[in-house]
Formats: C-alpha cells, structure tokens, sequence
C-alpha cells in the first residue's frame, strides 16, 4: 500500500494491477470497519472494502462483495453524508 495524500490510497488488485482510490469515509459496525472509496477517474462508482488490522500496524483492504452488507455500508454511508448536510 502506498499513500500519495492522506485522501488517496493506491492498493494491488487481484491481477497485480495498482488502482487508485479516494477514501471517501469510514464506516464502524458492529462486525467491524469498512472503508468507502471512489476509485480515481470514477465519478458516480463507489467500492466498499473491509478493513482488517495486521500485527504490523497495516491494514489490510478486503473488496466487500456480498452485495447485502455493502448496501447496507452504502446506505449507512449516504445516511451519514445527508445529515451533515
């Protein structure tokens, strides 16, 4: 994982291939944190991973793709950016 800015994150996909991504929030429930990205040149496609601590103070970032928690992630997501409004 390498860090460009404190909002960007760059992350290695399954084939090896680097994707960048805005960190859009962070999500806490109970079965733990997700972290929602909006992966660069995307404007409208948002991606959910679940956040998983390492002993070595890492994150590891695993792509939710059980379509039910991440539209629960979503909504819990929008919720949150609605009432800031």
């Amino acid at each position: 994982m390498k860090k460009e800015n404190e909002n960007i994150i760059e992350l290695t996909d399954s084939e090896g291939k680097k994707v960048k991504y805005e960190i859009l929030d962070v999500i806490l429930r109970d079965d733990g944190e997700y972290a929602v990205f909006l992966p660069e040149g995307s404007e409208d496609e948002v991606v959910i991973f679940k956040m998983i601590p390492s002993d070595s103070d890492e994150v590891e970032y695993v792509e939710v793709t059980d379509d039910e928690i991440a539209d629960e992630v979503f909504d819990e997501f929008i919720a949150k950016v609605d009432s800031e409004e």
